[in-house]
């Protein structure tokens, strides 16, 4: 067996990732996975490095996951060990810039007579690979991973071919199911060879051969995914068994077979996939239904991450109702989103301190009117009665605060210094690594200084460690102070951390809400034209490697995503807020009308069902 020691360093690293930066994860689908035999991951791809880790860490029976690598970086002495301690597979990239490989005469130079797949590498800037339609040269292509499979390993592709930020899977690529091909027609001419070898047969013949290669499609969903302490969903679909499509593969025309093979395979992969996850026209429904779950739970994570993506695309399918009623809620609750994101506020957390039945109650100002201080009276209130649980909270949470304080401060550093511009998918990778290497920097100080002044003792008086024995007693009190200190800090600021960052998110949204209403002349506030420009939310950004969308797919007005991004600054929230609430009333009074009307009684059922709440 393996060792394999990088991998294994790597899968703890994704366990930690995973359970250190999102509060829950909660996976599906286990009994898909088999404990044995070739096996290839199909999984969505939104969320870069993250799903890699969220891949390694949960898939059952602790199955070592093999994803795919240029070959040549396995040229390399040093990345050439790293990726194959890590169980990489070396694939050729864009061969018609290469010489071409051993063995295969009449290399193809011209690129049109290729077609294009992904090779699932989590990078975006590798994953476009040649596949030409000449056999022998997509075999060589694949042998390796035709090689891995047949030791029974798993291999790991991103069929979307590179992470991105979308309303909908936009594009599914053939890398999976060309190589499920390769890996069949791999079997059969290994079969033959023992056969010839044994000598059962003078020359080849067609046979078919049972390899057991499933093909497990994968769904992860991020309820939040660049947000700190969000929930991951994970799917591990219904398998596919490339073997019934043998007889058809070998019957024919071998490339014509192939072709068709492949196009079923990934029809079958395609349809899972888009079940399994979220999918809508356009990014303004993508912003509705954040809204309305917000509206309905008072909070998204008050929704049971089992129904997340049930709840998520039934609330979708409200939204592709052409009907006035229904884009008008669609309207309402988009403008009422975006000026929440321009304000830097958090419905749930305005809610509690100004609900939405008191804020009509009160009857919010008109923007363009003098301030009120009276809407400023219910959220005075409920900040000062939670105040001592807060204080008293805040307190027990300093000493873990301070243990993971390093990464509070590299995790958005590295954000800011590597992540792109606009985009949704890269912070959370870099927020999370980064955040690690604080702490882990934080913890090798504080391990150090103990090491230093000799410490240590009482972990080891404990353990039991003979006194004389002053070097064995001082390793073995620091892998204990390792051990137990790490343990009890994470698990105590996990327990603390979502408790005191709502209250410093009420505390920031009190000081807008106070600014806003106390401090704020009418001159101030944006008027109405002025604040639409806030009505819009940002599109996320573009990504060079998916396909161009339709139109009717792209963005607010139908013109390319690549146009218009939204919004480059967020003005002071003191000039939009009372629009804000505004918008928040309208938003709440349009999904009430909606969900009291007759013809939608099952749809206010199925949302009731699922511990919604009455508005």
């Amino acid at each position: 067996m393996e060792l394999k020691l990088v991998y294994r360093a790597l899968r703890k690293i994704s366990d930690w990732t995973v359970a250190g930066y999102y509060s829950e994860t909660y996976i599906e689908g286990q009994e898909n996975v088999p404990k044995d035999g070739p096996l290839i991951i199909a999984s969505t791809h939104h969320n870069e490095i993250i799903d890699i880790a969220a891949l390694a860490a949960t898939i059952p029976h602790r199955r070592h996951l093999s994803f795919w690598a240029k070959s040549t970086m396995f040229g390399n002495p040093v990345t050439g060990a790293i990726l194959s301690s890590s169980g990489a597979i070396p694939v050729r990239r864009n061969p018609n810039n290469s010489s071409p490989p051993a063995g295969i005469a009449n290399y193809p130079q011209d690129p049109s007579s290729s077609t294009s797949f992904a090779t699932g590498s989590g990078k975006r800037s590798e994953t476009n690979v040649t596949i030409f339609t000449d056999d022998a040269l997509r075999a060589s292509l694949f042998r390796e991973t035709s090689k891995a499979l047949s030791a029974n390993q798993v291999v790991g592709v991103f069929p979307e071919g590179t992470s991105y930020t979308q309303a909908s899977i936009v594009q599914m690529l053939p890398g999976a199911a060309w190589a499920a091909v390769e890996f069949e027609r791999y079997m059969r001419e290994v079969a033959e060879e023992k056969s010839i070898a044994n000598g059962k047969m003078k020359e080849k013949e067609v046979d078919v051969v049972e390899t057991g290669l499933r093909i497990v499609p994968v769904a992860i969903v991020y309820t939040d995914k660049a947000r700190y302490l969000s929930r991951v969903f994970i799917k591990y679909g219904d398998p596919i068994f490339p073997d019934i499509y043998a007889k058809e593969l070998f019957s024919s025309d071998e490339d014509d077979s192939s072709k068709a093979v492949v196009k079923k395979i990934m029809a079958q992969m395609e349809k899972q996939l888009r079940e399994m996850t979220i999918n809508a026209a356009d990014w303004d429904t993508i912003c509705a239904v954040s809204m309305a779950r917000n509206i309905l739970w008072g909070d998204e994570d008050n929704i049971s991450l089992r129904e997340w993506v049930v709840v998520s695309q039934r609330l979708v399918q409200i939204f592709e109702d052409p009907q006035e009623s229904t884009q008008h809620l669609k309207s309402a609750l988009t403008k009422y989103y975006a000026l929440l994101h321009y304000a830097g506020i958090k419905h749930s957390v305005l809610d509690s301190l100004l609900p939405s039945s008191t804020a009509s109650l009160l009857d919010v100002p008109p923007p363009n009117t003098v301030p009120g201080i009276a809407t400023l009276v219910k959220p005075t209130v409920s900040l000062l009665s939670g105040l001592p649980l807060a204080l008293i909270q805040l307190v027990l949470f300093i000493p873990p605060f301070l243990f993971h304080l390093p990464g509070y401060l590299t995790g958005p550093l590295l954000k800011k210094c590597l992540a792109v511009p606009g985009e949704e998918e890269s912070p959370a990778q870099f927020k999370a690594v980064g955040g690690g290497l604080g702490i882990g920097a934080n913890m090798a100080l504080v391990l150090g200084v103990l090491w230093r002044r000799n410490k240590l003792s009482a972990i080891t008086a404990l353990l039991g460690v003979d006194e004389d024995d002053k070097m064995v007693k001082r390793i073995l009190g620091l892998a204990g102070a390792v051990y137990l200190g790490v343990v009890v800090l994470v698990k105590w600021h996990k327990l603390l951390v979502k408790a005191n960052y709502r209250q410093l998110q009420r505390l920031l949204t009190y000081h807008k809400l106070l600014s806003a209403f106390a401090f704020t002349r009418s001159s101030d506030i944006l008027s109405t034209a002025e604040v639409d420009a806030y009505t819009r939310p940002p599109l996320p950004a573009a990504n060079v490697f998916i396909k161009k969308r339709e139109a009717s797919a792209s963005d607010h007005d139908g013109t390319s995503n690549t146009s218009v991004i939204g919004v480059q600054h967020r003005p002071p929230a003191r000039k939009i807020v009372r629009h804000l609430l505004q918008a928040r009333g309208r938003a709440c009074g349009a999904l009430h009308d909606y969900l009291r009307a007759s013809q939608n009684a099952a749809l206010a059922g199925f949302l009731k069902s699922k511990a919604a709440r009455d508005l």
